[in-house]
């Protein structure tokens, strides 16, 4: 892994070479130890090493992709980066049905974690075996939002299947829409418990230059006194836009001549919801990205301080990576603003190439797609 990365960013060919011969030694012997695992594997230490191979592997595949791929035009499903979705779904079952007398692992919650996000993005549903955060660890803050993201999938899935017939019925749309403004509603809740400690300062770019988005997308930038609350508030930021991109292409569905006033009035809250989460995404990925900084003086407000331009400094990969799942969903998501959009699948794109992750750097020229 460490090799491809530094192949990548370095454009150095004979790591590149030595990455891909390593690479498809441990892919072998990872086939091998999967495909016996169900009578070899005994205890989570097991689990833990395959899940973690499956891991690399799939980060591997998403470091070697190259930009410009045209196999990509006919599904974004046909991702390499996808082939190892169904080796860490079948250990992660296994699991599930022997070992999980023992509190889940970190892997293993994380592991889960990463599965519903590529369910996501590959319009895959969720099995019922793995609907049950608890069951995988999730707690507290995060079990609730689990419960939201998890209900979100399987809607996304939902709605995608709906949109295939040929015949739609009007009450299976009203139900879904009807699911997505319920989430919304449960999103909206659980935001209200995060303590005071975890919110954001307001700032305003004196020297914006609207025509220069590089790094900015607006005069409005969020700080926040860690990244990682910076980080929990993206969480929120990207399911908000999901739901609310789900709800308005539902909202679309319905035929013209069953559209009452209400569901423009619906219609109208869907895109003013989806377009304040964007624009509050926008604001904060600059501070993940540490795009500037915060000059206080010892007598100033939050809203009096002065702010700094740190955009040649390098990206810390720590911190992006903070930043590339939300920018993800905001990349793929209709009812965006389409320069918005493209903002974003810019910032995601600057992320790729500094970290060398070919896959995130492909968003602009492949022309990423959710899967429907």
């Amino acid at each position: 892994m460490a090799l491809a990365v530094f192949s990548r960013t370095q454009q150095h060919a004979l790591a590149a070479t030595e990455a891909s011969s390593r690479y498809q030694s441990i892919l072998r012997l990872a086939q091998e130890r999967v495909a016996r695992f169900s009578s070899s594997l005994s205890d989570e230490r097991d689990i833990d090493a395959c899940l973690l191979a499956i891991l690399l592997m799939g980060r591997y595949e998403g470091v070697i992709y190259r930009p410009g791929n045209p196999d990509l035009k006919h599904s974004f499903s046909s991702l390499p980066i996808w082939s190892h979705h169904k080796g860490a779904m079948a250990i992660l079952r296994f699991w599930y049905d022997h070992l999980n007398r023992t509190p889940a692992t970190s892997l293993i919650r994380d592991t889960r974690r990463g599965l519903i996000r590529s369910s996501l993005l590959i319009n895959l549903r969720i099995p019922d075996w793995m609907l049950d955060g608890i069951r995988f660890g999730e707690r507290d803050l995060e079990q609730d939002y689990d419960r939201i993201f998890v209900r979100t999938v399987n809607l996304q899935y939902a709605s995608a299947s709906l949109q295939q017939k040929k015949r739609l019925d009007i009450t299976q749309i009203e139900g879904l829409s009807h699911e997505a403004d319920e989430l919304d509603k449960a999103l909206q809740s659980w935001v209200t418990k995060f303590p005071n400690k975890w919110s954001y300062q307001r700032h305003v770019l004196r020297d914006f230059d609207p025509r220069r988005k590089t790094h900015f997308y607006s005069s409005v930038v969020y700080s926040y006194s860690r990244p990682g609350y910076a980080a929990v508030w993206n969480q929120y930021y990207a399911l908000g836009i999901l739901i609310n991109g789900i709800h308005l292409r539902m909202l679309g569905l319905i035929p013209l001549e069953q559209v009452a006033d209400s569901n423009h009035e619906r219609r109208r809250a869907c895109i003013n919801r989806l377009q304040t989460m964007a624009d509050s995404l926008a604001s904060s990925i600059p501070f993940c990205l540490e795009s500037f900084k915060i000059l206080d003086t010892p007598k100033s407000l939050p809203c009096e301080s002065s702010i700094t331009f740190n955009t040649d400094k390098e990206i810390k990969p720590y911190l992006a990576v903070l930043a590339v799942w939300p920018l993800t969903v905001a990349s793929i998501i209709d009812g965006i603003d389409f320069q918005q959009q493209q903002w974003f699948k810019s910032q995601l794109a600057h992320i790729g190439k500094a970290t060398g992750e070919g896959v995130l750097e492909s968003v602009k020229t492949d022309g990423w797609a959710m899967s429907r």
